[in-house]
């Protein structure tokens, strides 16, 4: 195991983390990675996601509650929707008054969905990492992991292909992961592989790994484990996600459907046509939406600029997968109002296929306008992160261009959370 002196995640620290997992491919811990006040920021940031979430009433987002090793349905989950944590409780507190002495799992999907600070704090963090490593092909999410269970509900078992995690262990109690070669796992096993919940039975064989409060868990893709754990505790894995070829190519295939196709209940009818006359066909083609620009690219070249569009996407909200829902209400801004850049985001942007139209990606979400060079000076000044007037911004584009024109601009990028407003000037 390694001990980390350096609390910052920093590219040096990075470099070592990459070097002492074998470029990602095998599990490590490294020790006291997070200060206590950041722990203690992060868990209440948990559980003010968790009140959102909560409140909503919904099991959706990947939400699963087990109790006593039970997962809850639906119709178990009204209690706690009733109480939901409040201002300023502990995480203990709340799971006695909710749970009393009940052993309780709680899991959340899309964890960078619901709290703006806690996904710009964990962007900062791998900011270098991806700088270092490179863009996983499917982007990041996180997942919360919370509760005082003393096994993984789902066993020993394998996560979807193509998922290392990197797993920050906010506490209060430990946590020991333990996994197998997958052959010799498999071997002892046979086919009782998945979900097994005889664990004990296979610790002799297995890798250990211990982790507490501030400590951080690396765990590669595609390997059997199984975790367990003394006391309360909360953490937050990280995916990294990267797919099979074909699961990968399957998901840019579902990109351009949802992208391009039109909603239609219509039904077909039987085709009375001759063999060869397969005209029914262009009535269902009609429904693909494709922008003229695109539609006579080949079947291959209209799939490699959904994956550059997918990846500006990621490039633009710092490897999320899931973008931020934007802002209902339209900002009204003076000319001396201050914004700023998001960081660590950037708003990145890019050419048409056949450069009339400039597509700028803002956090994940791809928006148009004509190609205008003036669009283009303007983000890149607002990508240097530095403070600016909106009269500033606005006097960067074309002379011959409204004031409206511009508040429009840059209200469109507050909208999508590219920058913020930092103070309103009356």
């Amino acid at each position: 195991m390694a001990t980390v002196k350096n609390k910052i995640f920093d590219k040096s620290w990075w470099g070592k983390f990459i070097e002492k997992t074998q470029g990602m491919s095998e599990a490590n811990v490294f020790k006291n990675c997070i200060r206590k006040e950041e722990i203690l920021l992060m868990r209440s940031q948990i559980l003010e996601m968790l009140a959102s979430i909560l409140k909503l009433r919904t099991s959706r987002f990947g939400f699963r509650v087990y109790v006593d090793g039970k997962l809850l349905e639906n119709n178990e989950m009204i209690h706690l929707f009733d109480y939901p944590p409040v201002k300023g409780e502990s995480i203990e507190d709340w799971s006695k008054r909710v749970f009393g002495n009940k052993r309780f799992g709680m899991i959340v999907n899309q964890g960078e969905r619901f709290n703006p600070a806690l996904s710009k704090l964990l962007a900062f963090k791998l900011k270098p990492l991806l700088e270092l490593n490179g863009m996983p092909t499917e982007g990041i999410i996180f997942t919360l992991f919370i509760g005082n269970y003393d096994k993984t509900p789902l066993g020993i078992h394998l996560d979807l292909p193509g998922k290392s995690v990197i797993h920050f262990h906010l506490g209060p109690g430990k946590k020991t992961m333990y996994t197998w070669d997958n052959d010799t796992y498999e071997g002892l096993v046979g086919e009782q592989k998945y979900n097994n919940q005889n664990i004990q039975k296979y610790i002799p064989f297995a890798n250990k790994y211990e982790f507490g409060e501030g400590d951080l868990y690396f765990m590669p893709e595609d390997i059997y484990h199984v975790g367990t754990q003394e006391g309360l505790s909360m953490a937050i894995g990280c995916w990294y996600n990267n797919r099979s070829m074909e699961d990968f190519s399957k998901q840019i295939l579902s990109f351009l459907t949802e992208k391009y196709l039109i909603t239609c209940g219509k039904n077909l009818k039987a085709d009375k046509n001759e063999i060869n006359d397969i005209s029914i066909i262009d009535d269902c083609l009609s429904l693909f939406d494709i922008p003229p620009e695109l539609e006579k690219l080949s079947f291959k070249d209209l799939i490699r600029e959904e994956y550059r569009d997918f990846r500006y996407s990621l490039f633009s909200n710092a490897g999320y997968r899931t973008n931020p829902p934007p802002l209902t209400k339209d900002v009204k801004l003076q000319n001396n109002d201050i914004v700023q850049l998001e960081l660590p985001f950037l708003i990145k942007y890019k050419d048409s296929y056949d450069k009339t139209k400039l597509h700028i990606f803002i956090r994940g979400t791809k928006i148009e306008f004509n190609n205008f060079s003036c669009l283009k000076l303007l983000i890149d000044k607002i990508n240097t992160g530095a403070t600016f007037r909106v009269a500033e911004l606005i006097d960067v584009l074309d002379e011959d261009w409204s004031k409206e024109t511009g508040v429009y601009i840059i209200s469109t990028l507050i909208k999508y959370k590219g920058i913020s407003l930092i103070k309103k000037v009356e």
